[in-house]
Parts: C-alpha cells; structure tokens; sequence
C-alpha cells in the first residue's frame, strides 16, 4: 500500500467539522479544571437526498463489514449502489446512474446511545474509492436536460481517487495510487477517517453488515425477519427526501 499522504487533499480535512467548545469563562463563571476533557466535536449528519449520486448506506454486492470505533460503527461496503439507484430500484423503476463507479465505500454512523443528534439511523459521513467515466460526465453536461441517469454512453474510466462526503462538503482527496485489495483500501479508509473522527487505537470489527442491526454497541434495533436494505434506505433518507425525487414509498 502506497502511504504517501495526497497533497491535495489531506490539508483540507480540517475544515470540514464545527467544534463545539466553550465559551471564555467569565468572573461570574464556575471554575473549570484544567485538566477538564475538551468537548466532543459534534458531526453534521448527512442530508442523503443533497447527494443522490453518493454510495447508498447498507448497499453491497457482498455480505459486507461492521466495525466499532469509539462513539461511531462503520460499515464497511463493495460496489455499492447509489442513493438515487437503490431509492428507484425500491419503487421498481429503472435507471442507473452510469457516471460512477465506486469500488469500496465505508460509510460512518454514531452509535445511538451516543449520538448527539439523538436516535437517528442518518450517517454522518462516506468515504469512498471511485472511478468517473469521463465520456458520459462529459455527456451529462452537455445534454439538455442536465440528466442524472444515462443508459448509453462511450466509456472512458478516469483515475481512481478518494472521496468523502460529510454533512458539509463534497471533497476530493486526490488520487489513490496503491494496492485496490479489499484489505489495503480498507485500511487507507481507516487512516485518514481517524484522523478524522478524532479517534485512536484501533475499530474492531463485530461481523457483517447484518451484524450492525441488534448489536449492543450499534444501538440498531434488530431487523425484522426477511428485511433487507430497502427499510434500512427509508430510515436513512426519510420519506419525504424521497419526494425530493418525485419518489413515492410505498
């Protein structure tokens, strides 16, 4: 795996979270030990619908990963489908999003008992290894209808890079030039989304994706028998994001 940190990307990760720290005491002000832990950075969640093309929490060809890492559980993902993708697939429509693809993605959730939004299923944040196919994005801008779905156009794969989405931006990390395994861009995710959250030592993995629903240290109810993630999709976006799309769940 190549460790060489992309130039243009890493400096900008500090900018994209809100620290929640206190205000200068005053002379009415309590005193607060010095040695008084600093407070928690709260994370945005993410509003699903603003990214219809982002990689669909719960979505995976495979059977998936989650993994515990202090207040957060991480799901990790292989070829997951879109947002817009899976919401159309549940209202049996077709269409697919054809501009990106996205080899692996971990996509990141507090865990409910320690969520500070309260009980909510949204993520806060999505990493991801992808792919553009520079013919039909180029197709996609010059067409009329500035259509996000696109059956048909000449493929031209662009570089692999790293996105992440958070509750504030969009951000391209640059591209990656290591190993594709499943195990070294796991890893890659793992790094940089430390640094991000703010956590240390190392996330433990609890099993599959199924795993995160009934688990104690997820906080996730479990699921009911034959349910798959079409349920899990709703919670995430809400029902009214999918009228966003002029989608109704039915």
């Amino acid at each position: 795996m190549d460790n060489k940190d992309n130039k243009r990307g890493f400096s900008g990760l500090s900018d994209l979270t809100s620290d929640t720290g206190t205000r200068p005491q005053t002379q009415s002000s309590p005193v607060i030990s010095k040695h008084a832990a600093p407070a928690k950075t709260v994370f945005a969640l993410l509003e699903l619908t603003k990214w219809p093309t982002l990689p669909a929490p719960w979505s995976s060809v495979d059977s998936g990963e989650t993994w515990i890492w202090g207040d957060f559980f991480l799901t990790f993902q292989k070829n997951p489908k879109t947002v817009l993708d899976l919401t159309m697939d549940i209202q049996g429509k077709k269409g697919e999003f054809r501009g990106m693809t996205y080899h692996y993605a971990m996509t990141v959730f507090y865990r409910l008992d320690k969520n500070p939004h309260g009980p909510s299923h949204r993520p806060i944040m999505t990493i991801a290894l992808e792919q553009a196919d520079m013919g039909i994005l180029a197709s996609l801008l010059s067409s009329d209808d500035g259509s996000l779905l696109q059956a048909e156009a000449g493929s031209k794969m662009g570089q692999l890079v790293i996105g992440l989405f958070t509750g504030d931006a969009r951000l391209n990390l640059g591209e990656y030039e290591g190993d594709v395994s499943p195990q070294a861009v796991k890893e890659r995710f793992f790094e940089i989304l430390g640094r991000q959250l703010g956590v240390s030592g190392r996330p433990k993995m609890i099993g599959d994706l199924a795993k995160a629903h009934g688990h104690p240290e997820t906080g996730l109810p479990a699921k009911k028998n034959n349910s798959g993630c079409a349920p899990v999709i709703v919670l995430c976006i809400g029902i009214g994001g999918l009228g966003v799309w002029g989608l109704t769940f039915m």
